[in-house]
């Protein structure tokens, strides 16, 4: 094949990649926390990261697995157990094998053992990392995170932030981790928490700016493909040719 080809069909696959992440994105749009993905064109890290702003000629590559850490919107659902962050941070989750987990998801409810869990089932954790055990439903929650109970106990939810978010890796679910052992030398304590009590924070997806990403990358693998097409023709013609002479 020729570098034409090569050119061609490297576009093709990267947009098909790009429209597997914004078909995420758009399939996520009502999930609770739910940040979006991103994928970015590795000639545009390299520039970035260099200053490089020669143009040159290369194959379409593209990094994968970056989010979009910004800020959702807001809505009140009523639900004592239901909380939402406003600004930095993360809470972090718990599942059976005592995995770390962190999350913007704050729909949690409790479960038959008085725990704190989200809809996958994994556990809210306390300052001390094990999961929060509440005795009774009926709860109030300060912006600091602070569990008031009925009979007088307090807990505290604590939030995390990181100082390079590119550390976290997308599990799905809205949930992310970092490489395992290494939680406490990556993540750092958020010292002013905003939390909010019987409020959820919805998806940052932008539906129109999906659709404009999808129409974009649809129409730009089309093109890739009618040229996929032409230079198949012209090698075709050319080994005709050939085979005359």
């Amino acid at each position: 094949m020729n570098r034409g080809t090569y050119i061609a069909l490297s576009g093709a696959i990267v947009r098909q990649r790009m429209m597997d992440t914004v078909c995420n994105n758009l399939a996520n749009n009502e999930t609770v926390g739910f940040k979006k993905g991103q994928s970015v064109f590795k000639v545009m890290l390299e520039r970035a990261a260099t200053g490089d702003t020669v143009e040159r000629v290369n194959l379409a590559e593209i990094e994968e697995g970056f989010t979009d850490f910004s800020q959702g919107n807001l809505s009140p659902s009523g639900v004592p157990t239901h909380i939402a962050i406003q600004g930095e941070g993360l809470f972090k989750v718990l599942n059976d094998d005592g995995r770390m987990y962190y999350t913007r998801q704050g729909n949690l409810r409790l479960d038959s053992e008085g725990r704190l869990i989200n809809s996958q089932g994994m556990s809210l954790a306390g300052e001390d990392g094990r999961p929060i055990v509440l005795a009774d439903p009926e709860i109030t929650i300060t912006e600091d995170g602070t569990i008031q109970q009925k009979d007088g106990q307090r807990t505290r939810i604590p939030l995390y932030t990181f100082d390079d978010y590119s550390v976290l890796i997308r599990q799905g679910g809205g949930q992310f981790s970092v490489p395992e052992g290494r939680e406490q030398e990556l993540e750092v304590r958020v010292e002013e928490p905003h939390i909010f009590q019987g409020q959820l924070e919805g998806s940052n997806v932008n539906l129109m700016q999906e659709m404009n990403h999808m129409v974009e990358s649809t129409r730009i693998f089309e093109a890739c493909q009618k040229m996929l097409k032409t230079y198949h023709t012209l090698a075709s013609e050319a080994n005709k040719l050939g085979s005359l002479g």
